[in-house]
């Protein structure tokens, strides 16, 4: 495959607009505060799909977890059991400043369990099963977040947000993480698929691209110097794919191969946040013609029930029992992660969500055509807030706010605490931009 430079500097990949959620479901005004000042305040609990049967090759175990990384319980386990990563199955990654509960499973026919009770982890129990536990297995998490330096009188206004997200949803936004510590990787997807090369390094490596963090000066300068080398020795254990580009463009790489050295996976994650910043834009779109809990007469729908995306019938919409199940978010209407696969809707939601990808800064065909191994889906708009509490008032360590909610799987906590608290200060980073709700 030859890869040619398309870059020009007129233009480059900084440009594109924010990818985050420009709209809120609420007009109040966030209560700000902090969370996760403490790890046992952040508490996520797994909601299994199915419970083991008794019986089969593979040993099922529930584990606890506090403030370690899912990679190194994952690699606790296999050393525990002398096995190979293959062996081992779960259903989704934790994160490492919480106190979290899941199910991993293990192929073993070993009968003694290992001690795995260490610092930071605790086996609660374990039984067998005849399958191996696969990604997205779940039915989604339970939250227990303690938010702290807010006044506890707050909490009828804190509740008078939650309240509004059970009963009309949770937008289900992709949040920051899928765009990365700079919110960038939108912009890296998309100078991926227009093989625009030199912009691309530029932008991730260079100091002309998105903010960054201070402590990353230096080292960025070194890549604009073009001392490839030093910026590769210079660089924190962080940087574990930049190293790699940084040492093809010290081999003498071309900016091409430099950009194709970088692991798959990491590609990966910049064409899925292209995708992401796409289903945002229409997701903001539609919170602000006040459709996001419609069901349109182009929509394509989304069963949370079941978990998957279905076409409806004209006869649907007036039918007694899916107008219920609009209202109760048993039913909601779904967005694009465009890819080669993706169903498409009717022609005016399909002309809505193109010119999403146009205000987005993406190109749809390219995200169609040349998106590699995205096959594209649908998201639904919004995600039902089950079993939501929220309480107040000042312990040891000061006020707090406690909200406890439960989110289906692929739904992010921290936005139910931007609507609370402000999406500005859930994101806790002082180089970042402000979100700008007006903006289009």
């Amino acid at each position: 495959m030859v890869m040619t430079d398309s870059s020009s500097r007129d233009s480059g990949p900084n440009t594109l607009p924010d990818p985050r959620l420009q709209a809120t479901v609420t007009d109040e005004q966030g209560i700000g505060g902090r969370f996760r000042v403490h790890n046992d305040e952040f508490h996520v609990e797994e909601i299994p799909l199915f419970e083991p049967s008794g019986n089969g090759e593979h040993l099922y175990l529930r584990v606890l977890k506090e403030g370690i990384s899912h990679r190194d319980m994952i690699g606790r386990v296999l050393n525990a059991f002398e096995l190979p990563e293959s062996a081992i199955g779960y259903a989704g990654m934790k994160d490492r400043r919480a106190v979290t509960q899941q199910t991993i499973s293990i192929h073993t026919d070993r009968q003694d369990l290992p001690n795995l009770d260490e610092q930071g982890m605790h086996l609660l129990w374990a039984d067998r099963h005849d399958h191996k536990l696969r990604n997205g297995q779940l039915l989604g998490n339970r939250f227990n977040i303690k938010i702290r330096e807010v006044d506890p009188l707050d909490g009828p206004r804190a509740w008078k947000i939650l309240q509004a997200l059970a009963e009309n949803g949770l937008p289900n936004a992709y949040m920051s993480q899928r765009f990365g510590y700079r919110l960038n990787n939108h912009r890296l997807g998309a100078a991926w698929l227009t093989n625009r090369w030199t912009d691309l390094l530029d932008e991730w490596l260079g100091t002309g691209g998105s903010p960054y963090p201070p402590s990353e000066v230096d080292v960025r300068n070194d890549y604009d110097a073009g001392r490839y080398q030093q910026a590769s020795k210079a660089s924190s254990r962080e940087w574990r794919a930049e190293k790699v580009a940084l040492e093809a463009l010290a081999g003498g790489a071309s900016p091409a191969r430099a950009c194709s050295a970088v692991p798959s996976v990491i590609r990966k994650l910049w064409i899925d946040a292209a995708q992401a910043s796409i289903f945002n834009r229409l997701l903001s779109q539609r919170m602000r013609d006040g459709t996001m809990g419609d069901l349109l007469d182009d929509d394509i729908a989304w069963d949370h029930g079941k978990g998957r995306w279905f076409r409806q019938h004209s006869s649907d919409m007036k039918h007694e029992q899916m107008l219920e199940a609009i209202q109760k978010i048993d039913v909601s209407a779904t967005g694009p992660l465009p890819g080669r696969r993706m169903p498409s809707p009717g022609s005016m939601v399909d002309e809505m969500e193109r010119q999403a990808a146009v205000n987005a800064g993406i190109d749809w065909d390219l995200m169609v055509e040349g998106g590699g191994a995205r096959r594209g889906s649908r998201r639904p708009l919004r995600v039902p807030v089950r079993n939501h509490k929220l309480d107040a008032g000042t312990d040891e360590r000061g006020s707090y706010i406690r909200v406890e909610f439960e989110l289906p799987k692929g739904a992010y906590a921290t936005g139910v605490l931007a609507e609370i608290m402000g999406a500005d200060v859930v994101e806790e980073r002082g180089w970042l931009p402000s979100i700008e709700k007006s903006g289009q």
